[in-house]
């Protein structure tokens, strides 16, 4: 096999070296704590990560195969430098089981995901639950000093307040991660929150409808009655708050955005920018329901040390 050494960067305790061979592209890193190996592969659409401990390069910390996107596949085992193994994690079937000698309290953060659980079962619906949401094991857990630990990170103290965030999706969709965020005391009573990260709150539904009707082809179809002249159109579901710290705290919407314009202002020096312009058809995930037609725009901005995107904003 034939490469080329492309990089060596070191600064401290730190190194990156980057080799190319017909096949795919090495990173390996090294620092003060671990040795990481990524090996992306040019013609598929895999990674293989592999972490191991810079004291002992024999010792795994951790390893298996992700999407270049990120997105981990299959079951990924993670171990301490002592070569215990503290949690196995299948991210194909949404399943993580920790070393309870190595997680104490770990029975009172499963206790209080049933009742999480239960709040969205009683507020949606079973079927709902069961079909378009998965808990991802996004959680973590405080007590009145701070931050105690997580699904994930041992607890060394016994928590006394909650934070578990859902992913959702439509059906036959990808999962939109953080759709729903619930707090709970230790008593497993829901905490009424506006904090705009965690998308807390339930909706209050009008209808009978308890599980999400909606879908891309649905949609497109409907969003042609109301001037959608584009099949290439992007998709997206939101949570609209309403930012009242209570129960009944927001609704779901879900969004087809046809681009109808670019406007560039590059510039050699000072900040470039590109907006975007959209027609965007709002729908009730729930019914499917039409909802509205709206201008809207996304702008991009960069300068020589700082950009951002926005979200997308009225276009009036």
């Amino acid at each position: 096999m034939i490469f080329v050494l492309t990089s060596i960067s070191t600064f401290a305790q730190f190194s990156k070296q980057n080799i190319a061979t017909d096949s795919s592209n090495i990173e390996i890193i090294r620092n003060s704590v671990y040795h990481i190996y990524e090996e992306t592969y040019k013609n598929k659409d895999s990674v293989w990560y592999s972490v191991h401990f810079i004291k002992d390069t024999t010792r795994l910390k951790t390893e298996g195969w992700r999407i270049k996107n990120g997105r981990r596949l299959g079951i990924w085992k993670e171990y301490n430098f002592d070569k215990q193994l503290l949690f196995t994690r299948d991210y194909d079937n949404a399943i993580c089981e920790v070393n309870r000698k190595l997680f104490p309290h770990h029975e009172i953060l499963e206790r209080m995901k049933k009742k999480a659980d239960s709040l969205i079962i009683s507020n949606y619906s079973q079927e709902f639950f069961d079909s378009q949401v998965r808990f991802n094991f996004n959680c973590y857990a405080y007590d009145k000093d701070g931050y105690v630990g997580s699904w994930t990170e041992s607890m060394k103290r016994i928590p006394t307040e909650f934070l578990f965030r859902y992913q959702v999706r439509l059906k036959n969709s990808d999962w939109q991660s953080e759709m729903i965020g619930i707090k709970l005391d230790e008593n497993g009573n829901y905490i009424p929150s506006h904090d705009r990260f965690n998308n807390n709150g339930f909706e209050k539904l009008n209808s009978n409808n308890r599980t999400f009707e909606i879908d891309k082809t649905k949609a497109i179809l409907i969003a042609k009655e109301h001037g959608l002249k584009r099949e290439n159109v992007s998709e997206f579901l939101k949570w609209e708050r309403f930012n009242k710290a209570t129960f009944y705290d927001g609704r779901f919407k879900y969004y087809i955005a046809e681009l109808t314009d670019q406007i560039d202002e590059i510039k050699k020096e000072g900040r470039s920018r590109i907006t975007y312009k959209f027609n965007v058809y709002s729908f009730n995930p729930w019914t499917g329901e039409f909802l509205e037609k709206k201008k809207m725009k996304q702008i991009k901005e960069w300068g020589k040390i700082s950009g951002f995107t926005s979200d997308l904003l009225p276009d009036e």
